[in-house]
């Protein structure tokens, strides 16, 4: 039996959304109130799962809480959470920045071994050694990436993206960027762009014991208009 009618859930989501609209420009209260809106027994089917865990994920990591970014990513990939090149890429990204690199390399190896053909992947991983200095591991990982991008024919901006980034950090490591490689980028891709990945599907939940909202077949009483 529910506790809450209808309206009184639509009502409550609705305070959730203005609290989590207004808290945007201040990291911590709006981490406070990501929490309060996963935390409503209404959560599941008054706000995409996926997307809350996957906002909560990026706010503790933008307040370097890295372990709670990373357990906040775990419970996203398990509610459907999906993000190019994938979601865990971000655990990789966190463990670098937390310094456990050997954790973040493990992390991007798996994903590799996964989808050794994702572009997006190389070019996560290249930003994120990049990003912590580490132009060596950078320049590796950029360049297998490219050379996937020209064999597979990848978008000319993504390729043009990776190019320059590699370009970067060969830069910075004293190497000269202007070699086969680079030059190729330049030509272009000559095969057509391989489809990208899609996420996995959520399944529906069961009926929600608060309100009695039933994702089959809506409220089971007064009928409201799904969020």
């Amino acid at each position: 039996m529910a506790v809450i009618t209808a309206r009184q859930s639509a009502d409550e989501m609705a305070a959730l959304e203005r609290q989590l609209s207004e808290t945007e420009r201040d990291p911590t209260a709006h981490v406070g109130a990501l929490r309060a809106a996963l935390a409503h027994p209404c959560s599941q089917h008054g706000f995409s799962q996926p997307e809350l865990w996957s906002e909560l994920a990026r706010a503790l990591g933008g307040l370097g809480d890295y372990d709670g970014a990373v357990e906040a990513i775990e419970a996203g990939v398990e509610h459907g959470a999906w993000a190019q090149p994938h979601p865990r890429a971000d655990v990789a990204e966190w463990h670098l920045l937390a310094g456990r690199r050997d954790q973040a390399e493990a992390t991007y190896a798996t994903l590799r071994e996964q989808s050794p053909r994702n572009v997006w992947l190389y070019n996560h991983a290249g930003l994120a050694y990049a990003d912590v200095g580490d132009h060596t591991t950078a320049v590796r990982w950029l360049t297998e990436g490219l050379q996937v991008a020209l064999a597979d024919g990848a978008s000319e901006r993504l390729v043009s993206q990776l190019a320059t980034l590699r370009s970067q950090s060969m830069t910075e490591l004293g190497a000269d960027p202007d070699d086969e490689l680079t030059r190729a980028a330049m030509a272009g891709p000559t095969v057509p762009a391989a489809p990208r990945s899609t996420p996995p599907q959520p399944a529906l939940s069961a009926p929600c014991g608060h309100c009695g909202y039933d994702p089959g077949a809506g409220f089971t009483s007064t009928s409201l208009p799904v969020r």
